[in-house]
């Protein structure tokens, strides 16, 4: 099919401006169309000038779009149903849209902007982040302790628990900050399209 018009890039800070201040949270790896991706972290020019560009190039050409390591596609999902390139996947992104690949697999981290966040949602939020702090300050605390004590330290099992359980307790309030982030994308209707469907 011919292209009658050349596809426009942004770059993330320009595809991102419109929805600060925001909050993100990690969807997970999905099945994504290369052709709603509209933001870069690095101008085109840069990216069609390197040689990682012409291998991939190379490399899609000998064996067909096989991407190995979709974690490192990391892609924004914005509230108008695009993407931008976050932090990694610039070239795969640049060439999957020229070749008009129909599916690539990402890591989908979506943006929720802060006006969609109610009062009642942000303390519990709140709440969640500041437990998680205290309990990564109180396990760094006590790592730093346990590792002074070098090979004494299997004589220290009480501090060590403690230390497992403030490290687990850590992990469960910021698992609970993502599924409630999560439930918000979903009730916004901010989920990636592909996965909603």
């Amino acid at each position: 099919m011919l292209k009658l018009f050349k596809k426009r890039w942004v770059l993330f800070d320009q595809a991102v401006r419109p929805y600060k201040p925001y909050v993100t949270v990690d969807f997970g790896i999905t099945s994504i169309s290369p052709k709603n991706i509209i933001g870069l972290t690095f101008p085109t020019r840069e990216i069609k000038n390197d040689n990682k560009l012409t291998d991939l190039r190379k490399s899609v050409e000998l064996k067909g779009w096989n991407d190995k390591s979709p974690a490192d596609l990391h892609l924004f999902l914005l509230p108008n149903g695009k993407y931008t390139v976050a932090t990694g996947g610039n070239h795969r992104s640049y060439l999957s849209n020229k070749l008009e690949i129909p599916k690539i697999k990402a890591m989908v981290t979506i943006l929720i902007p802060e006006k969609y966040i109610t009062e009642n949602i942000k303390s519990q939020l709140d709440y969640y982040s500041n437990k998680e702090d205290m309990y990564k300050k109180e396990a760094l605390e006590l790592n730093k302790f346990l590792q002074k004590q070098g090979t004494r330290r299997k004589n220290y099992q009480k501090e060590e628990k403690l230390y497992n359980d403030y490290c687990k307790l850590a992990e469960n309030m910021n698992h609970k900050r993502d599924a409630l982030l999560l439930s918000l994308a979903k009730f916004l209707n901010l989920l990636p399209k592909e996965e909603a469907d």
